[in-house]
């Protein structure tokens, strides 16, 4: 009995804690661009923070991208840009 409840409180805590360390998908249309603080804001409202292997060059106002994004304290921080469309 003791090893079982071991177990569930491991497989509780397993539960609570990958969903903050999960990666969701976002889409949305780009409302700007900050290009020195890695930035971009999408129609959403939302800030999103690119991480420097994220190319922005191709990204403009408008687009509508789709992206990867983890959140990390209080910032939303994006691994991946697909441009849609």
């Amino acid at each position: 009995m003791k090893r079982f409840m071991i177990f569930l409180s491991l497989a509780v805590v397993t539960a609570l804690c990958v969903p903050a360390w999960a990666s969701i998908e976002v889409s949305g249309s780009i409302n700007s661009i900050d290009p020195n603080a890695r930035e971009i804001v999408l129609d959403n409202g939302k800030t999103y923070t690119l991480q420097p292997g994220v190319d922005m060059a191709k990204l403009a106002f408008c687009d509508n991208v789709t992206m990867n994004t983890e959140t990390k304290g209080n910032q939303n921080i994006v691994d991946k840009v697909t441009k849609r469309g």
